[in-house]
């Protein structure tokens, strides 16, 4: 506006360089001709404006346009519009939630993690913002970053989102096998046992967690499929038809199959433990001439020979496991009982009191350990230890296939 104006004033100062009777003429034309000159730079400053008003949308006009191409599942617009958004209010918590689940369904999983990295960040006690990130980040194959962020949803809680609770807990599942925490996925399998749930996904999973297969579903080897689904399908489908004893078929078939196969022979002890003890420990045996450096079969072994009264194979194996995993809580926790059943009471507190340190949630470290102590006249630390196995055990869960310290 300033040189429309300026342009104006030069023509003024020129009348009065003007004789005096054309100067009333000149006038004339001066004040037309500035009238023109203002009325162009007004009208092209308003156009400015107005283009300028329609390349920067208002924060209600997008976030308006972006509910109305979610609502009419628009994603690739609603995506674009939220985005603009959250740049122009990047305190918009419901904005990068919805931008996250609209490039989460596009499959950008990298961006929608990053999203949700946002939210998590503006509202760090949502369970579900923490949720779909670590499951984008599962999709993306950072399986690590993914278990640590779904456990964080499932601690904080989802709300009553009963889909992504068991979406959120089937991965946990995945997970937890691929690391190898076998017992842990079990125990998270209780939610589909209530819903009685045997479809593919679930079989399989519970078959990886039978065979101690570190891996995901999708990195079964063709050659194994069968072997991954007959397991789940015997550890898991008879337990929830309330027919347990269905299952030694299936067994029986799996060992037949596969009679070298790492890990059936254990599995399939597992399942005779309560039912035959004797068969079970020849299972147990025969996965050690399969796979010699086996700790779990030996821990169950130790489990049966101390409950025949014999310490002194319990202690022998017990030892022999030790060895094999020193930094298992459950070795020296059996190292313990087999020495304190063979009357080393002294030496039998220094091993639970480590397998207590490597493992102080396990309510049956603290209690053998405050035997030991009670067996040595320690009653004191026997009592507080007694207290602290009170406080840590919970009911002994009844998914399939879970194997109990004994």
């Amino acid at each position: 506006m300033i040189a429309p104006i300026m342009q104006c004033r030069q023509l003024w100062g020129g009348l009065r360089a003007c004789p005096a009777p054309f100067r009333r003429r000149l006038a004339i034309f001066a004040i037309s001709g500035c009238r023109i000159v203002l009325s162009i730079a007004i009208l092209s400053y308003v156009s400015r404006d107005m283009l300028a008003q329609q390349s920067h949308p208002s924060f209600a006009d997008l976030q308006k346009r972006a509910e109305q191409a979610r609502r009419s599942d628009q994603t690739q617009e609603s995506v674009s519009l939220y985005r603009q958004a959250v740049t122009v209010r990047p305190s918009w918590a419901e904005g990068w939630w919805y931008l996250g689940t609209g490039l989460y369904e596009l499959h950008r999983y990298s961006e929608a993690r990053d999203a949700f990295h946002r939210l998590a960040v503006l509202r760090p006690k949502d369970g579900s913002a923490w949720a779909v990130m670590g499951l984008s980040e599962f999709e993306l194959g950072k399986y690590d970053e993914s278990l640590n962020h779904l456990t964080r949803a499932e601690e904080l809680g989802m709300g009553d989102n009963r889909e992504m609770v068991l979406v959120v807990r089937y991965h946990v599942v995945l997970l937890l096998n691929r690391s190898g925490q076998f017992e842990r996925a079990r125990d998270h399998m209780t939610a589909f046992a209530a819903l009685g749930d045997v479809s593919p996904p679930i079989i399989n999973a519970v078959g990886l967690s039978t065979l101690r297969f570190a891996l995901l579903p999708t990195e079964i080897p063709p050659e194994k499929r069968e072997l991954v689904t007959k397991a789940g399908q015997a550890t898991w489908e008879p337990y929830l038809a309330g027919h347990p004893e269905q299952a030694d078929h299936i067994f029986e078939e799996i060992v037949a199959s596969y009679p070298r196969e790492q890990n059936v022979h254990y599995a399939y002890g597992v399942h005779l433990l309560d039912s035959d003890p004797e068969q079970a420990m020849k299972e147990f045996q025969r996965e050690l001439e399969i796979t010699p450096a086996h700790v779990l079969a030996r821990v169950q072994l130790v489990y049966l020979y101390l409950k025949q009264g014999d310490s002194e194979k319990g202690t022998e194996l017990a030892r022999e496991a030790l060895k094999l995993d020193p930094n298992f809580f459950l070795t020296h926790n059996l190292m313990g009982r087999a020495l304190l059943a063979g009357g080393h009471a002294s030496a039998a507190i220094e091993e639970l009191k480590t397998a207590v340190r490597l493992e102080p949630t396990s309510p049956e470290s603290h209690f053998s350990l405050s035997e030991a102590y009670r067996n040595a006249g320690r009653t004191a630390e026997a009592a507080k230890e007694r207290a602290e196995f009170e406080r840590l055990k919970k009911p002994v869960s009844r998914t399939p296939g879970v194997m109990h310290s004994r």
